[in-house]
């Protein structure tokens, strides 16, 4: 009868065991995220800096800053403004080809045996314009910093 009883307990344990290691299904429901729009301030501020922008995009960080998206002369650019519309900073993308004269002939000349792979153009309230762009140079990965005239400023 002890056999039996234990017999018994193991079948119950390993069956739970088992059981308990299916995947339940779950549905899946799709949410759309609502369009945000900045206050007017903020929208003020940036139409006075990037007039004719319509594309923009708007998203507040976690700063409670407003980031807004777009395109500047075909290049992917990202300005951010705090709360009262005051601007903070600017960023736009670039790659190998689209990046201005003077920053890829300084690189060039710098690094000859160099690849570039991207860079942005920062703007802030605070520092004059800069360029930072990555590169590849003799295996190892660089981020390089100049500034508008194209002198590297490390």
């Amino acid at each position: 009868m002890k056999k039996l009883t234990l017999i018994f307990c193991a079948v119950l344990i390993t069956s739970g065991i088992t059981f308990a290691q299916q995947k339940k299904s779950v549905k899946k429901t799709k949410t759309v995220a609502k369009k945000v729009e900045a206050p007017a301030t903020v929208k003020s501020s940036f139409d006075q800096a990037f007039a004719g922008t319509t594309d923009a995009k708007w998203t507040k960080t976690s700063a409670g800053h407003w980031s807004v998206s777009f395109l500047k002369d075909n290049i992917q650019t990202t300005a951010e403004y705090d709360a009262d519309g005051k601007w903070i900073a600017t960023r736009s993308t670039y790659d190998a080809q689209t990046l201005p004269g003077s920053v890829a002939g300084t690189l060039k000349a710098k690094y000859p045996a160099a690849t570039i792979k991207d860079g942005w153009k920062i703007e802030r309230a605070d520092v004059a314009a800069y360029y930072k762009v990555n590169i590849q140079d003799n295996g190892a990965e660089k981020a390089v910093l100049l500034n508008e005239a194209g002198t590297v400023t490390e």
